[in-house]
């Protein structure tokens, strides 16, 4: 992308920050890392060339006495693409959360290509309370799948702080195991039951993304002690260059990926065999 489109693109964005501090004080909107706000103004003024992170917010609004946060990570081309924005409240079910989202979702792509936070607000002041249902309780309870699988996720690209903090949470809440890596392009695995690996996918591929999807799936065929590979879900980094860079030190991954007896899969993935760092 033209730097000078780019240029255009942030000074847009500091803008309409502007605007929104002016509006919210600072414990209704966050700036999740002041350094990259820092860095998009040094960018913006022209002193560096280095391309900065994407800018992610937080806002917390009341509506209706009910408290919603509304995250929101803006890309390098925006506004001229939609924001990613991902919306949550304490009492919002699985399926509440992501019909409201893609709901969300739905009504900005409808917009103008313009800056569109406050219309994101706007519809939410509107419309946020009535996805808040109260469901009866069913007693029959659901079968568990408990075959064991192992998902491997790629996404164009995982930046927003926001959606990294759901991936792990909700991993986490769900004892699935695993590893997130953000970046350009962003991987995910996630390995245990089937239900819950299913149930942990259905709500993330719900969430605003330029581009995700499940590439490999793998099911248990042995012995179950032997088919997890990972004892635990984090994030993992692994860093090309120097901190500002997005783009993931592929031989990094797969020295990480034969650790833990998955080199195989990176071939499977990427389509090319790999290197391991020296």
């Amino acid at each position: 992308m033209d730097p000078g489109k780019i240029r255009e693109n942030l000074e847009s964005q500091l803008s309409e920050l502007e605007a929104l501090q002016s509006m919210y004080n600072p414990g209704e909107l966050r700036v999740e890392d002041l350094n990259v706000l820092a860095d998009i103004n040094a960018f913006v003024d022209g002193r560096t060339c280095d391309l900065p992170a994407y800018l992610d917010l937080t806002l917390n609004l009341s509506i209706d006495n009910q408290k919603f946060e509304l995250c929101i990570n803006l890309s390098h081309e925006y506004p001229d693409v939609e924001p990613d924005l991902f919306v949550r409240n304490h009492k919002l079910n699985k399926k509440q959360h992501a019909t409201l989202n893609k709901d969300l979702t739905e009504y900005i792509a409808s917009l103008d290509r313009m800056p569109c936070i406050f219309s994101a607000v706007s519809w939410l002041q509107d419309n946020a309370s009535s996805y808040i249902v109260l469901e009866e309780v069913d007693e029959q309870r659901v079968e568990k799948d408990e075959t064991l699988v192992r998902y491997w996720i790629y996404s164009h690209h995982i930046y927003s702080k926001s959606k990294r903090r759901e991936i792990l949470d909700l991993a986490n809440t769900l004892n699935i195991t695993g590893f997130c890596m953000p970046g350009k392009p962003g991987i995910i695995c996630v390995e245990g039951t089937k239900s819950d690996c299913t149930e942990w996918w259905q709500t993330i591929k719900a969430m605003n993304w330029k581009r995700i999807f499940c590439k490999i799936s793998e099911e248990c065929n042995e012995a179950s002690e032997s088919f997890l590979k990972f004892r635990t879900f984090e994030e993992r980094v692994f860093q090309n260059c120097n901190v500002k860079c997005n783009h993931m030190n592929m031989g990094e991954l797969f020295k990480f990926l034969e650790d833990h007896q998955c080199g195989y899969i990176f071939k499977d993935i990427f389509g090319v065999e790999a290197k391991a760092s020296s």
